[in-house]
């Protein structure tokens, strides 16, 4: 950055070419991030280099396949972080003043948190903050945590089984519930009323990805291992197929209607591990503005109500 004074920079540099810039480093691919951003290639090129110009060094090597950073582009986009959460908090903090709750709102959620827990409290916020626009990305659990201690998304709502490291992210417990093992009809297990957890390892199971990882963590702990029969995407899938005779899963007591009972074999698991705990996260909640606080106190009265 030779030569590049800082009121140069002042007054050269434009925000959304910086913002462009991270875009590129999240596609990895200038085209991808020009159809995110909702440019043409063309004009996402032209602003990159002129912001290579206006910086004197390469930030980008381009490939055939895409683009990597350079020394100077790593530096960049580490302050060009740190400057749109500064920014982010500065909007925070005028409609604060304001007296406003309003923008744009991210919430990335599990499939399996949408309809009971979600859904609501996305009710009940749009009717009390009707200028904020909640946009709703519906991912697996693993999914949604790495969206939220990443800052992609504003709030993260997931499940999870077992110990979770959710690094320096503010955590807010919502919920938990009991996990009971599902079996099908006529299974030899059939005369009794619970199952240990290394017994159930022994089983055919058919798990979410949320639920093999946490079974995977635990077998780890106690030297041992554990394989599936499938792993599939939701819990419904995978009681749709303990239904069909297929396999064992593990399932939250509130999930099981009486029409499902009456299909599967319910049996208590012997373990305090076998339970699903829902959180919501958001990766710095001093750094959160009103409209995601706002709807972190929704959710928590949600989860009060239900």
């Amino acid at each position: 950055m030779t030569g590049v004074s800082r009121e140069g920079l002042i007054r050269q540099l434009d925000l959304f070419s910086l913002r462009l810039f991270l875009t590129v480093v999240e596609e990895e691919q200038i085209g991808l991030a020009a159809a995110r951003e909702h440019i043409a290639p063309s004009t996402a090129t032209r602003r990159i280099q002129a912001l290579e110009d206006v910086l004197g060094v390469p930030l980008l090597e381009r490939g055939r396949t895409g683009v990597l950073l350079t020394e100077a582009g790593q530096a960049v986009a580490r302050h060009a972080h740190a400057l749109f959460e500064e920014l982010e908090t500065l909007r925070a903090d005028i409609a604060e003043i304001a007296g406003r709750v309003e923008g744009e709102l991210t919430v990335a959620a599990a499939h399996s948190v949408i309809a009971d827990l979600l859904a609501p409290a996305i009710g009940a916020y749009m009717l009390e903050w009707p200028a904020v626009q909640v946009r709703l990305h519906e991912l697996d659990n693993v999914e949604v945590l790495h969206q939220a201690v990443s800052g992609k998304c504003d709030v993260g709502v997931f499940a999870t089984v077992g110990p979770v490291d959710f690094g320096d992210a503010a955590v807010h417990l919502l919920t938990s519930e009991e996990l009971v093992a599902t079996l099908p009809p006529g299974h030899p297990f059939s005369a009794r009323a619970a199952i240990t957890v290394p017994e159930l390892m022994t089983q055919d199971l058919i798990v979410t990805r949320t639920l093999a990882l946490a079974l995977e963590d635990l077998a780890r702990v106690h030297g041992s291992s554990v394989e599936f029969l499938q792993v599939v995407r939701t819990g419904e899938v995978a009681l749709g197929m303990v239904r069909a005779g297929l396999g064992v899963t593990l399932t939250p007591r509130g999930l099981l209607t009486e029409e499902t009972r009456a299909d599967v074999l319910v049996l208590e698991v012997d373990d305090p591990w076998a339970t699903r705990t829902v959180h919501a996260v958001v990766r710095d909640e001093r750094a959160a503005g009103p409209a995601a606080r706002a709807f972190l106190t929704a959710l928590v009265a949600a989860t009060a109500d239900a």
